[in-house]
């Protein structure tokens, strides 16, 4: 492993930097304790389109933010070896794969850096190995504070790079950021969706002196969507009512333990005055993904006559009725395989995408993007998302605003701003849905 550090300014290669590689039985973990070094940089608004397109971001790090205490953020992330190329320099050499981690560290709504740094590493191998590269950046930060972390990941092998904006938020003590959840071998986990039977331990920051926690479990049997040309004061405002509630303790290294034993939503909460914390949801098996024929027949109500859902939902062989749907949309077997892939996909990725309280193809924005598919255009701001379909400042172009709502269980629920003008083209797209052609 090679790694550098620099002050991006001069050029400076320092040597506080501390690593430690361990190989574990399926990842890789990286531990790098970095220093603080200031460099400056304008940002600007930009079209982030690629968030929502699979497979555009080959480097794409999950990542978990949390304040262990009151002086110090860990930043986890999780790189995938298969996203990396890995190459050799001559025949006689080992694969590897190069990957440069640039990051700034600034207060929110501040210009000045307090903290950057550049590091490099080499991962020796193959791709085609099932392993993962986890690595971990300590930043010295404080409470009562807002930041935002600036991050680029380089595949350098491949000069494939994506840029992040994390937002730490360190107004207090008991929302999500402030909460680690880990398997019970103490890795950390990245992902907030569970199977049943699944167990995961949660860590709380250290200074945080509640000696319990208050888990509620949330019913997670929600409709669906409605089409974008619905008045949006039609619709019922979702209430947030608990199926039960249970109180649990912290062992003396600070972690309460959650076994999955049924569906629901899983949130958590310190205070009944801030009613913030970390969120774990239960919806089928396999979510993100679409395994089984009846968890396919949901998502299909936004393409599927109100007769042709229920023979869906009453029929004894549901993989047959499905077929037959799909057969008499598209006309082939050939064509029909073709419409289910891209359906499918587009559930699994709004899902992935998306999920809030509800699984993603049923929030405002799955509704739009399994319909429509990937928006042209992306801007993403504090309190919403516009989405472009089409050229940006054309009359012809098709724009949807998403606004953000404050929801305690979720930092991911978006409501779609409604018109009537979407009618005429939500048709079209449902209709050439219908005549076997991908809109």
């Amino acid at each position: 492993m090679k790694i550098q550090r620099r002050n991006t300014k001069k050029n400076v290669i320092l040597s506080r930097a501390c690593i430690e590689l361990v190989e574990m039985s399926k990842y890789l973990l990286l531990v790098v304790v970095l220093y603080s070094c200031k460099s400056g940089q304008n940002t600007s608004n930009r079209n982030v389109a690629g968030i929502y397109m699979p497979g555009i971001n080959l480097i794409d790090p999950l990542y978990k933010v949390f304040h262990k205490n009151d002086t110090l953020t860990q930043f986890y992330f999780r790189l995938n070896a298969e996203n990396l190329l890995y190459t050799k320099k001559r025949s006689d050499t080992t694969y590897t794969a190069n990957v440069e981690i640039t990051y700034q560290l600034k207060e929110k709504d501040q210009k000045e850096i307090i903290d950057s740094a550049s590091l490099k590493y080499v991962d020796f191998g193959k791709n085609n190995q099932l392993k993962y590269l986890d690595g971990k950046i300590e930043l010295a930060t404080k409470p009562n504070k807002e930041y935002d972390l600036l991050i680029m990941f380089n595949d350098i092998n491949r000069d494939n790079y994506l840029k992040k904006r994390i937002y730490f938020n360190r107004l207090n003590q008991f929302n999500a950021q402030n909460f680690l959840p880990t398997d019970t071998l103490g890795n950390v986990i990245f992902k907030n969706y569970f199977n049943i039977g699944d167990v995961v331990e949660l860590r709380k920051n250290e200074t945080n002196t509640n000696n319990t926690i208050t888990l509620k479990i949330y019913n997670v049997n929600h409709g669906i969507a409605k089409p974008p040309f619905t008045e949006a004061d039609t619709e019922k405002k979702q209430e947030f009512l608990p199926d039960s509630v249970k109180q649990l303790t912290f062992s003396d290294n600070n972690n309460v333990r959650l076994k999955i034993l049924s569906k629901g939503l899983y949130h958590f909460q310190s205070s009944e005055i801030n009613k913030e914390g970390p969120t774990f949801y239960s919806f089928q098996d396999n979510f993100p993904a679409v395994k089984s024929v009846e968890n396919m027949i949901a998502p299909m109500r936004y393409i599927s006559t109100k007769d042709e859902y229920n023979k869906l939902l009453e029929a004894e062989n549901k993989k047959l009725a499905m077929d037959e749907f799909w057969l008499g949309v598209a006309g082939s077997t050939e064509r029909a395989r073709t419409l289910i892939k891209e359906y499918f996909n587009r559930v699994e990725n709004a899902n992935e995408f998306f999920t809030s309280y509800l699984e993603g193809w049923k929030t405002d924005r799955g509704l739009i993007y399994l319909i429509y598919g990937s928006p042209t255009v992306v801007y993403k701001h504090k309190d919403y998302e516009n989405w472009i379909y089409g050229e940006e400042n054309n009359v012809m172009s098709l724009n949807f605003v998403f606004y953000k709502v404050k929801n305690p269980i979720t930092n991911n629920d978006y409501s779609l701003s409604r018109s009537a003008i979407y009618k005429t083209t939500w048709y079209r797209a449902v209709d050439t849905w219908r005549s076997g052609r991908i809109y």
